[in-house]
């Protein structure tokens, strides 16, 4: 491969002759802008707006103040790549000569030395052109003209409307692209343009490795033994039946050397070698998720390589993979529904975990640390899945790689989001491509746990041309995506939405009645005018992948986008902006006037306690739920309610500086959720909580797979105004198995404040500790802003450094922070 990425020497054109890497491009406006052509260097891969910034033609920072409209510019005119480039005659002389496209952002036409070779449409597709017949010997150019997306959009909506008499809805759809650059509800619209992946030429005579896909099966009498099942994608041109030598390793041990496979490729250039490989004589460590059992992340390298008879040429492709199985469990529930949830190595485990949402809106800006934090913030908040939401991007090889090494099982949607899609045989033909690709690219990850064809994009009944989209989802998620997928993959389950029913679904057409329904699948949850603390409001089902709040972001991320002056209470202009929730600050402003005092209007330091009180209220509101999911693993008999068994928090990330859904701010600082998570999602969980009927109730919940367990669980009553209990009660029980939810104890909270000198409910809180396993929860008898809470007088008494700490195997800078209160 010969990547038209890198600069040569001054004066020179790049030279094809070897695997190298090659020059810059130099990118064109087709637009005059205040009557300039603009012309500047580019970057590959990169983007228009990177290239445009690096130049200094626009700010160096694309997300401060307003530059979100003063740039729209930018997406509105279309753009022309150049780059001059020399081939040698070693290159031309190779059987086949293709230029090879990872990723165009996205309507564009390519032409090499004046021959149009090939047309894009699709940001998610990989594409693989023959150039040889353009290509000559010596100097070469390319051109790769990039359409205005806004405007391919257009032309599109008419022809559509004017085919099929009705449109797509909205019509971002008609264009397969990442959704977010057009805008949403957490981020701003930057309609991005460019080269966004490698480019470059690869040559040579036979075939070459695309793909490696597995599926791992364990012996059924011998649990360290296993059975590799793989399927090695080879491309060539060549059209009649070929022989290849094939040798496989693992971590460096041969399974099988140079076995002779005689190989046709289909329509599309591809063969493929199917092939069931005995794992003998390695005892193999199986792949568990993060804090599920005692297991661990063990991942091997599977390396293939082949070769051809009479020839030097050999292909080689190396993976890493993880032997463990993957089902979701669907089983009936009286008197109605279907259980849901996942099982990895035949063990049952309770998801935990959040959603990702794409992390800059340029993805050339993501760095491999800014991506090893936020994977890390995940998994050291005891979080165990992830789901890779469908209105962005199918992630970087690094962010699978990352969730393989943690633990972090992905719910992986297909891009599509919050819309409806185009069925034309057209848009179906680049759909089939990327759906293909996107799974073999990604199937080998031991982290993915399914596939999900989108994001909430069930049709609804009430909808006035329900019937027509009925039909369309029907023919591009079933007859199109999930067909795909379950060729290419036979190892996990899919779901054409979320939220959907399941297995449901395919009983009512594929389209239900009730999307979401609680008794089946998963379901998205979000309040923002009822009480958010009580456990109540967010009610409960079998697994709930989405459910959030809002919050600000600190002063300290927004001082990197917004003036100073900007930052107040009330918020003003800039700061409402950055808040694209319909009717979301005045949500936040209810939320907090139901537990606190509002802060006194003023400047910075009032938008910090504005801060401070919002990420509380978001804090608790998700802990409540949360608790609740984990507490509600039981199935009440009376209506079948319960069974919970995944609760995702709606989101983990940010893709700018702005008040949002996410745990972490942009830049990697953590809100107070993602530090309440940490205790919240830790693998025992001891949660007090208050029934309808005043009554004290606390539950252990047991994400670990032990035996029996003697446990003391002490229960302090406090007055707001002491550290110290003015009530102390020790309860002796026994958890008699792991995995397991229990009730250790229901008192009536009116009686227990009588015993314990209360006067009323403003006076104290609860405090519960279980020292058997390091775990402590409070309830809270009433809102803050009604109890006796006193000014507390903290003081810092002493920051210690902690010599040689090491969290999984990296160092890291650990403090002892000593404070003392009076209160």
């Amino acid at each position: 491969m010969i990547s038209l990425e890198k600069s040569s020497k001054k004066g020179q054109n790049p030279s094809v002759d070897s695997n190298q890497y090659m020059n810059l491009f130099i990118v064109k406006a087709l637009i005059s802008v205040n009557k300039h052509t603009i012309n500047v260097k580019a970057t590959v891969p990169g983007d228009i707006y990177s290239d445009l910034r690096q130049a200094g033609t626009i700010g160096r920072d694309l997300l401060v103040e307003d530059h979100d409209s003063k740039y729209s510019w930018i997406s509105n005119a279309p753009w022309l790549y150049e780059l001059k480039f020399n081939v040698s005659a070693n290159i031309l002389s190779k059987q086949v000569v293709n230029l090879v496209v990872e990723g165009i952002d996205t309507v564009s036409n390519i032409t090499v030395n004046g021959v149009q070779i090939l047309r894009t449409i699709n940001q998610f597709v990989r594409y693989v052109f023959d150039a040889k017949h353009a290509l000559k010997s010596g100097p070469n150019s390319i051109q790769i003209h990039i359409e205005n997306p806004q405007h391919y959009v257009d032309v599109q909506r008419n022809w559509y409307n004017k085919t099929y008499n009705y449109g797509i809805n909205p019509p971002r759809g008609y264009i397969r692209k990442m959704g977010a650059s057009f805008g949403w509800d957490w981020g701003p619209s930057f309609k991005t343009q460019g080269i966004w992946k490698p480019i470059g030429i690869e040559a040579y005579d036979k075939a070459i490795i695309r793909d490696i896909t597995v599926e791992t099966t364990p012996d059924a009498h011998n649990g360290s033994q296993w059975t590799l099942n793989s399927n090695i994608f080879i491309e060539s041109q060549i059209k009649h039946s070929f022989e290849a030598n094939v040798t496989i390793s693992l971590d460096g041990k041969v399974l099988q050397s140079g076995q002779s496979y005689n190989l046709t490729t289909g329509a599309d250039g591809t063969a493929r070698l199917a092939l069931k490989l005995p794992v003998n004589n390695m005892s193999i460590t199986p792949w568990f998720p993060n804090g599920v059992t005692n297991g661990t992340q063990k991942l091997y390298e599977l390396r293939v390589k082949i070769g051809f008879n009479g020839s030097t040429e050999v292909s080689e492709k190396t993976v890493k993979i993880g032997f463990r199985t993957i089902q979701v469990i669907q089983t009936p529930v009286k008197p109605k529904g279907l259980t849901f949830y996942f099982q990895v190595n035949g063990v049952p485990f309770f998801a935990k975990g959040t959603n990702w949402i794409p992390a800059n809106i340029l993805q050339e800006d993501l760095t491999r640390d800014y991506l090893k934090h936020m994977m890390e913030s995940a998994r050291d908040a005891n979080m165990n899945m992830m789901r890779v939401w469908g209105g962005g991007v199918y992630e970087s090889d690094y962010l699978y790689e990352l969730a393989d090494e943690y633990g972090i099982m992905l719910w992986q949607d297909f891009m599509f989001a919050c819309g409806s899609y185009p069925s034309d045989p057209d848009f179906l033909a680049t759909v089939d491509v990327e759906v293909t690709q996107q799974t073999r690219r990604l199937q080998h990850h031991p982290s993915i746990a399914i596939w999900s064809g989108s994001n909430e994009n069930i049709p609804v009944a009430t909808y006035p041309d329900y019937a027509i989209r009925k039909k369309d989802y029907i023919e591009l998620y079933i007859n199109h995506i999930r067909r795909i997928v379950l060729q290419e993959d036979s190892s996990r389950y899919y779901v054409s939405s979320s939220p959907s029913n399941g297995d449901e679904d395919k009983l009512e057409d594929w389209v239900p009645k009730n999307p979401g329904d609680h008794n089946y699948g998963d379901y998205h949850n979000y309040q923002y005018n009822l009480p958010l603390w009580d456990y109540r409001v967010w009610g409960n089902g079998r697994f709930a992948s989405e459910y959030g709040y809002l919050s600000y972001a600190s002063a300290e991320t927004m001082l990197t986008a917004l003036n100073a002056s900007e930052l107040t209470y009330p918020i003003g202009p800039a700061l409402e902006r950055r808040n694209h929730h319909g009717n979301g600050t005045n949500s936040i402003d209810n939320q907090i006037r139901t537990y606190f005092n509002a802060p006194s209007a003023g400047g910075i330091e009032r938008y910090e306690d504005l801060v401070y009180l919002s990420q509380v209220v978001q804090a608790m509101a998700i802990k409540s739920a949360a608790e609740y999911h984990r507490r509600d693993r039981e199935v009440n008999p009376r209506d079948g309610n319960g069974n919970t068994m995944g609760s995702l928090i709606w989101q983990l990330n940010d893709i700018w500086q702005g008040t949002t859904w996410s745990s972490i701010e942009y830049g990697g600082k953590w809100k107070l959720l993602h530090s309440y998570t940490r205790d919240f999602f830790a693998k025992q969980l001891v949660t007090p909580y208050e029934d309808t009927n005043e009554t004290l109730i606390m539950a252990l919940v047991r994400d670990d797979y032990d035996g029996k367990h003697e446990l003391d669980t002490t229960v302090r009553v406090y007055k707001w105004s002491s550290t110290t209990p003015i009530h102390q009660i020790v309860l002796k029980s026994v958890s008699e198995k792991g995995f397991s939810v229990q009730t250790l104890w229901n008192h009536s909270i009116p009686a227990l404040l009588k015993e314990s000198g209360c006067t009323d409910r403003t006076e104290c809180v609860v405090r519960v500790d279980v020292p058997f396993y390091g775990i402590s929860n409070f309830l809270l008898l009433t809102e803050p802003r009604n109890s006796r809470i006193v000014k507390p007088n903290v003081k810092l008494v002493s920051v210690k450094l902690r010599p040689n700490v090491e969290v999984n195997g990296n160092p890291k800078h650990v403090f002892d922070i000593t404070l003392s209160t009076e209160a």
